[in-house]
């Protein structure tokens, strides 16, 4: 059975209830360090349809929170790795001349090995799960009073 939300107050909370969502994983992420320069974090949003709730971020959030596989990387991986060595405030290694010099290495090993993170050297961030856990029954809730609203409305 496919439910759909009719009325204007129902999804006015469940909005509420998905910009809630939205800053608290916020919040997780930069408890876990997974916000550098504060620009994926920056990229959720959410939208309400008449029947899913949609948080949605940049194309690399997945990568950001689990690692990247070891194969093809983007034209501008190195810049986008350079970038990231001066937002976290890496310390380069002394055998590396330049912060570019040290993004080529760490592409070289993502796309020979993938991202440490991939491989399991370093644990997988999870953002989500503590914050779902946390507001499920929030939303919960709202549908379950649509729901009771709905029957009463319309079978009585």
């Amino acid at each position: 059975m496919r439910f759909t939300i009719i009325d204007n107050e129902t999804k006015r909370r469940v909005g509420e209830w998905a910009d809630k969502l939205v800053k608290r994983i916020q919040v997780e992420m930069q408890n876990q360090g997974l916000n550098a320069s504060g620009n994926l974090s920056n990229s959720l949003e959410w939208e309400v349809g008449d029947d899913s709730v949609r948080v949605l971020a940049d194309p690399y959030f997945l990568y950001a929170e689990g690692g990247r596989r070891a194969g093809k990387v983007p034209v501008n991986f190195s810049h986008i790795i350079e970038r990231w060595i001066s937002d976290k405030k890496v310390v380069r290694p002394a055998k590396f001349r330049t912060d570019r010099d040290f993004a080529w290495s760490i592409v070289h090993n993502i796309k020979t090995y993938g991202s440490s993170k991939y491989r399991g050297d370093r644990p997988k961030d999870d953002v989500l799960s503590a914050p779902m856990d946390e507001l499920l029954p929030e939303l919960n809730e709202i549908i379950e009073n649509r729901v009771v609203f709905f029957v009463n409305d319309n079978l009585f």
